[in-house]
């Protein structure tokens, strides 16, 4: 009797490390690439969210298709997961793309742009760390543009409209695109983005 004890006890220590193996897993699960983005609204995935008096531009969540496209999500679970996510990581997905920031008269910043070629750039809008990031450099409510899904410009909403050169050309660029997604202009809020206005040549 004395014997076995040592292997009973051995035995259920390795249970235990073997349940809290598997919960560190999941915890740790991998990343499937689902991301909430600033799609066009003809896309229509069936699995969207509107954005408030947007008429050219949803919220879906999507991966990296093959052939350039969009591979959607289509359960209310991905939309929660994708939530959690930008919450867990969006302060390093910022940090991570590339930024160039613009200072006008008296070092004042007049422009951000964010650029790069992922196709799913535009989750960095809808990362609560976006809204964090750039309210103290641009004020509550800037602009936020997503002519296609490479580009996205920020402009300080009080210091009025946005320069009619740089607004045709972020229209042109939409108009051009491969992957556009929305000529409106958008006000950046702490609960998400509201469509604001249009570009207009």
């Amino acid at each position: 009797m004395t014997a076995t004890r040592p292997r009973r006890r051995g035995k259920r220590a390795f249970l235990v490390f073997l349940l809290a193996s598997a919960s560190a897993l999941a915890d740790e699960s991998p990343d499937p690439g689902w991301r909430l983005v600033v799609v066009p609204s003809f896309e229509r995935p069936p699995l969207h969210e509107n954005i408030p008096a947007s008429d050219t531009a949803i919220l879906a969540v999507a991966r990296p298709g093959e052939l350039g496209l969009l591979e959607y999500a289509t359960t209310r679970g991905a939309m929660r997961w994708a939530r959690e996510r930008a919450a867990k990581d969006g302060e390093a997905w910022l940090d991570a793309a590339r930024v160039d920031v613009r200072r006008g008269h008296g070092q004042v910043i007049d422009r951000i742009l964010i650029t790069g070629d992922e196709p799913l750039l535009t989750c960095l809008v809808l990362s609560p760390a976006f809204y964090r990031r750039f309210e103290p450099l641009l004020g509550d409510g800037f602009h936020v543009i997503v002519p296609h899904r490479n580009t996205i410009a920020l402009y300080p909403r009080l210091a009025g409209r946005i320069p009619p050169p740089e607004a045709g050309a972020l229209l042109r660029s939409h108009l051009t695109a491969s992957h556009p997604v929305s000529r409106e202009v958008f006000r950046a809020t702490r609960g998400g983005l509201q469509a604001d206005g249009i570009l207009t040549e």
